[in-house]
């Protein structure tokens, strides 16, 4: 749940001046290198640089004008209904997808002809649902249209199911305020804008969040100088957000079972750290567990809604159910991702995690393949109790497979020239692996039938002389052609990988295929 830390003293958002920070920034947009400037002690330089690169002009980063877009629409709250339809028609895709959602069955209740033009749809579902959902569905294609990495993915995912919950709050209790589940959506703004413009700070903050214990905003303010929170506002302010949306999305600071006397202009912003804090509930196969911090969360919130810790459940399945639904229309694979169980196999779990974030950081600014492979196989050597793990280069001009990357526990001589093979048909294991596009795991190199399969170049350069008690290999295909191979050993003490461990080297080996792909591209 959404452990917030709030010693910091905040900044006042009347007092930035925004033109001050862009004047600063005028000239050719860069290419994106590294880590932005920061400084803890003046938030000015990590926001300017924030706003620098939104307005760059790379394909992927340029966004700012589809912000204008969303807010476009959002302050249209006392334009006509045509106004709001003419604004809404001159995008062809956002009309169809607004049709389509009204005509689903959520919204079926309202009409059971269906409904064909945006004009028909603000007669009966009102002017502002329309705007709302109009402006919801922009944001989501902005962030679906960047969802390049299983991160980004998943805080796209996220705010449409926070967008839902809200939704469904104010069916049942009536209209919060204006745009309520708009606030809702974009209350990750400013964690989402680092994520996608600075991945290496926002793996840097990933990193004091786990190694020092700190909540997710102390982390961000103790490197960005500033919190997620206080990014997304000021970045809401720069673009000229609705003022009730900006304050939305200012977090509160609670204490649970504390009476709540909350003026109306404030309830939204309460409302939307409820929906967050209870999108952010796990979902545990132990009910119990679910249901405790829900309970935990309605008591904090006790005075905002009449809702029961079951209800709340209800709710924010209820919402997520409907973002399944609506999928197909969407375009999207509504999967959040979950955190898989921990594993005895696996040294470190939460540093693996990262690690494959970093990695995927990695492709999505399009570093080296070199670059690309030493943190995908460091990670491997860091994260697994295996005492060798290669990654071999198929080469060309030989038809053979050249290892190039070479990660042991204890370093030996010799291993990694004595890994190299012919890539041949029907002779031996390694090359039956690529015969039939399928990962070998031999848990036993002395067991009878192990040794029979075994080519013998591995069982006398390697195997013996290094005391290899099982190895796995894990082919890696690009467009149906071999290119490399993940090779993992280990001895008596530890086991061969499982399940679990064997699907993560799978997740290594697509990032890999990714980095391959745009390699060659």
């Amino acid at each position: 749940m959404g452990n917030r830390d709030s010693s910091h003293t905040g900044i006042d958002l009347d007092v930035i001046c925004i033109e001050e920070l862009l004047e600063r920034d005028e000239g050719v947009p860069e290419k994106f290198q590294g880590s932005m400037r920061s400084d803890p002690k003046d938030y000015r330089v990590y926001l300017s640089g924030i706003i620098k690169r939104m307005r760059g002009r790379e394909a992927l980063l340029t966004f700012s004008q589809q912000i204008n877009n969303v807010n476009q629409i959002l302050n249209m709250n006392y334009s006509s209904a045509g106004d709001i339809a003419r604004v809404i028609l001159n995008d062809l895709s956002l009309t169809a997808q607004v049709l389509k959602l009204v005509n689903s069955s959520f919204y079926r209740r309202f009409s059971n002809k269906g409904i064909s033009t945006i004009s028909e749809a603000m007669i009966i579902l009102g002017t502002d649902e329309i705007r709302d959902l109009a402006a919801g569905l922009q944001i989501f294609e902005m962030m679906k249209s960047r969802a390049n990495s299983r991160l980004l993915k998943d805080k796209m995912l996220r705010s449409l199911h926070r967008s839902a919950v809200a939704r469904q709050i104010e069916r049942e209790r009536g209209p919060a305020s204006d745009a309520f589940p708009v606030s809702a959506m974009l209350y990750e703004l400013g964690e989402y804008l680092v994520a996608l413009l600075d991945p290496d700070t926002y793996i840097k903050v990933e990193v004091a969040l786990e190694e020092d214990g700190l909540s997710r905003e102390t982390a961000a303010k103790m490197i960005l100088g500033l919190t997620y929170f206080e990014l997304g506002q000021m970045i809401a302010l720069k673009f000229n957000f609705p003022q009730k949306i900006v304050q939305a999305m200012r977090p509160v600071t609670l204490t649970a079972g504390q009476s709540l006397k909350i003026a109306p202009k404030e309830e939204a912003r309460y409302l939307c750290a409820f929906v967050y804090e209870l999108c952010n509930i796990p979902a545990p196969e132990n009910e119990g567990i679910a249901l405790d911090a829900a309970g935990k969360l309605v008591d904090k919130y006790r005075g905002i809604l009449d809702f029961d810790a079951r209800q709340a459940l209800a709710l924010t399945c209820t919402a997520l159910d409907r973002v399944t639904r609506h999928a197909e229309t969407l375009g999207i694979d509504p999967v959040l991702t979950t955190p898989v169980k921990n594993d005895p196999e696996i040294k470190n779990k939460r540093e693996l995690d990262l690690g494959i974030r970093r990695v995927e950081a990695a492709l999505d600014k399009g570093l080296s393949i070199h670059k690309i492979f030493t943190r995908l196989i460091d990670t491997m050597a860091q994260c697994f109790y295996f005492n060798r793990i290669v990654i071999s280069i198929r080469k060309k001009e030989t038809n053979s497979m050249v290892p190039r990357f070479v990660r042991e526990e204890k370093r030996t001589d010799g291993f990694g020239k004595a890994m190299g093979f012919k890539i041949e048909p029907a002779s031996g294991i390694f090359n039956n692996a690529i015969d039939r596009k399928t990962d070998i795991i031999v848990k036993d190199t002395k067991k009878e039938f192990s040794r029979r399969q075994i080519p013998s170049w591995y069982m006398e350069n390697i195997a013996r002389p290094f005391s290899v008690k099982g190895f796995g290999i894990f082919p890696v295909f690009v467009d149906g052609k071999i290119v490399s191979m993940i090779y993992v050993d280990w001895d008596n003490k530890a086991a061969a990988p499982d399940r679990n461990t064997s699907a993560y080297i799978q997740r290594f080996r697509k990032l890999m295929i990714k980095a391959f792909t745009l390699h060659y591209r």
